[in-house]
């Protein structure tokens, strides 16, 4: 039977229980700096200056990003995370998400008085959009399509994707060739090529006529979960055949012995072929797994899934576009599945524009300039409601899935079906870290609101050293007075 996933478990929630006192300001006098901080352990050495801070929506609704400029450790060191590796683990040492932070600003008005004090941490980076189809705070506000990759509506090149997988099947020893897939769930055009599901093929047509004949070359991949029960281990190729015969380079691989009498041993391959139009033409391609068993094996082997597909194509054709709905629901547990075609389209970068056009003013997303690609830790919030922001813990790639479909597993169950089509999925990329993001909301303006960041709970030397530092950093311009 396939593997399946493993549910992770869900990060404890951070239990901030203590009550900080409100502290005196440190940035116009520097006498008294601490007054007021816990007497609880002092754990950190390092602090933040920071210059400025702006709103985070609409991808996170009601938090504040601040620029940080510099991390000072308790010595009066000063380095910047963004050009140092070194300062950046520092930064992501001491300031660890879900803790509490000082922000302490020497010019704090009615107007952004919420902004210091103690905070929680809420994440630390640059945030960046993934993929989004929301265009306003309502419930219907979004877009009904989504585009990838290239320029909307300018298809000149045809295209030769395609993707066709299977389930679970026995192999045995020699050459494997696979029949009886699922439907496809994409299709090339037809002046390309055509695929037949039960014979398992790809059958190029003529690339000769126009615009068919643009297509330079095209990447086959053949990915695969192998299942041996078999006590000895075991070699073969995962190879791409044309007319029956072996082209381009193949993937050689080994199958460990199964470790447990009952216990198999399971491996994921995928296998990139990169083929020319020459080699192309009237071509008829199938998937191939060969095995070579030990002499008097027998073989008790399968693939628990086979996705055979073309990502590829040079020059690139416009993937087709994503309509409604975009994500499917569950009832009974956290896990919401992508549409077929949004899962094709897992890799690809959205073209942002059509979703642009018609946006609120106000409701302000940056373009999409990073791939549709998801880790666990990301976010995805459904409406423009800060209590359906969701943080992805499981994420089942359309290459791993016996389905073929992007699954991602929610902390909490997800919200009605019905508010499923307006997204956004956003990331933090901690490997930018220009802001750090507290859990409060931006109200009013924030020119020349500049300041420090302390750690709830500093070293005694950093305590002790702080004042000193801060008359220091001030004296060399690294932090600067408040603009009114």
């Amino acid at each position: 039977m396939p593997l399946q996933p493993q549910p992770s478990q869900p990060e404890t929630a951070v239990n901030n229980t203590i009550e900080q006192e409100q502290l005196n300001n440190f940035l116009g006098p520097v006498n008294g700096a601490l007054g007021g901080l816990p007497v609880a352990e002092r754990n950190q050495s390092y602090f933040v200056v920071f210059i400025g801070a702006g709103g985070t929506g609409p991808e996170i609704i009601d938090e504040t990003a601040y620029f940080i400029t510099y991390l000072v450790d308790e010595n009066g060191n000063v380095s910047k995370p963004s050009e140092d590796y070194a300062s950046l683990y520092n930064l992501n040492q001491n300031f660890e998400v879900g803790k509490n932070v000082i922000v302490r600003n020497d010019a704090a008005s009615t107007v952004n008085g919420q902004l210091v004090g103690k905070q929680r941490i809420s994440a630390i980076g640059k945030q960046e959009p993934i993929l989004y189809s929301q265009t306003g705070p309502s419930e219907g506000d979004h877009v009904s399509s989504l585009n990838f990759n290239s320029a909307i509506n300018t298809n000149v090149v045809p295209r030769a994707l395609f993707w066709m997988n299977k389930g679970v099947a026995a192999i045995s020893d020699g050459a494997n060739s696979f029949s009886t897939y699922n439907a496809p769930f994409q299709s090339p055009e037809a002046i390309v090529a055509t695929v037949d599901a039960t014979a398992g093929t790809y059958t190029v047509t003529n690339l000769n006529v126009s615009p068919a004949d643009q297509i330079q070359n095209v990447i086959f991949s053949i990915s695969t979960q192998l299942e041996s029960w078999n006590n000895e281990a075991i070699d073969g190729e995962i190879q791409l055949t044309k007319g029956g015969t072996v082209i381009g380079n193949t993937l050689p691989f080994d199958l460990q012995a199964s470790p447990a009498t009952g216990v198999p041993f399971i491996q994921e391959f995928t296998h990139l072929i990169q083929v020319q139009s020459a080699d192309l033409v009237g071509g008829v391609f199938k998937a191939q797994i060969t095995i070579n068993l030990p002499s008097g094996a027998t073989s008790q082997l399968q693939i628990n899934y086979l996705n055979f597909k073309i990502t590829n194509q040079n020059p690139e054709t416009t993937v087709p576009a994503t309509n409604l709905p975009f994500w499917n629901r569950s009832d009974t547990n956290t896990w919401v599945t992508a549409s077929n075609e949004i899962s094709l389209n897992y890799g690809n970068t959205q073209n942002s524009q059509n979703v642009l056009n018609e946006i609120d003013p106000g409701f302000n997303f940056s373009p999409v300039t990073i791939p549709f690609i998801i880790t666990p830790g990301d976010r995805i919030r459904f409406g423009y409601n800060k209590e359906n922001d969701y943080t992805i813990y499981e994420v089942i790639e359309p290459s791993q899935d016996v389905d073929g479909r992007l699954k991602l597993k929610l902390n909490s169950p997800p919200p009605p079906s019905s508010t499923l089509n307006s997204f956004v999925l956003h990331k933090v990329d901690i490997n930018n870290p220009v802001y750090i993001i507290l859990d409060v909301k931006k109200v009013g303006g924030t020119q020349g609101f500049n300041g420090v960041i302390l750690p709830e709970y500093p070293t005694k030397k950093l305590r002790d050293n702080l004042d000193n530092i801060i008359i220091n950093l001030k004296e060399r311009g690294i932090i600067t007075d408040n603009e009114t």
